[in-house]
């Protein structure tokens, strides 16, 4: 985290300190609030915009995460897959990651887990802002649930109880079953 920080100019960091300081509103249910925490995330969606969406926290160099990503790539009942990058362990990571949030798109992130070369973005500050906000809410994440690696799928069940799953499920089809509405479909 440190490696790009380090670029970002004093008039981000201060805007990033005063978007912390704003009061966070009481949501309904843990459910809403994680929907409105990951929403504002820099997601990469991945099939038609639904009100039926899993989060994804991936990891660029998790194998387990390839994978996921490898098997989803069928049809998954009308759920759409919203990939939230995470996992700074190095500069390559970090590069990745900023490619993934900086282009937003399902090409970017195939490249990653094809692990195709990427340019040095630390100095790109749109992206280095969107992936501090990625990292920001994948911390705030990781305290509501039983955060315990990568991937993480995060959703709400049809009776809107919010429920996360790590790793990859042997059932994905049994998964995206349980996968009720969230408030947003984009």
């Amino acid at each position: 985290m440190g490696v790009y920080l380090m670029n970002i100019d004093r008039r981000a960091i201060l805007a990033m300190g005063l978007g912390m300081l704003l009061p966070v509103p009481a949501f309904a249910s843990p459910a809403a609030e994680m929907e409105a925490l990951l929403s504002e995330s820099p997601w990469v969606g991945d099939g038609e915009p639904s009100r039926r969406h899993v989060y994804v926290v991936f990891a660029p160099w998790c194998p387990v995460c390839k994978q996921l990503f490898q098997r989803t790539r069928s049809t998954r009942g009308g759920v759409q897959l919203r990939w939230i990058a995470g996992g700074n362990r190095d500069e390559h990571a970090i590069n990745q990651n900023l490619t993934v949030v900086s282009n937003r798109s399902l090409e970017a992130l195939a490249r990653v887990f094809r692990q195709e070369p990427v340019g040095d973005l630390t100095k790109d500050g749109p992206a280095v802002l969107r992936l501090t906000q990625s990292e920001m809410a994948i911390k705030q994440m990781a305290k509501r649930i039983n955060f315990v690696g990568y991937p993480t799928l995060i959703f709400a069940d049809g009776q809107g109880e919010l429920k996360s799953i790590a790793g990859v499920p042997a059932d994905l089809d049994a998964v995206f079953a349980q996968v009720g509405a969230w408030g947003k479909t984009e």
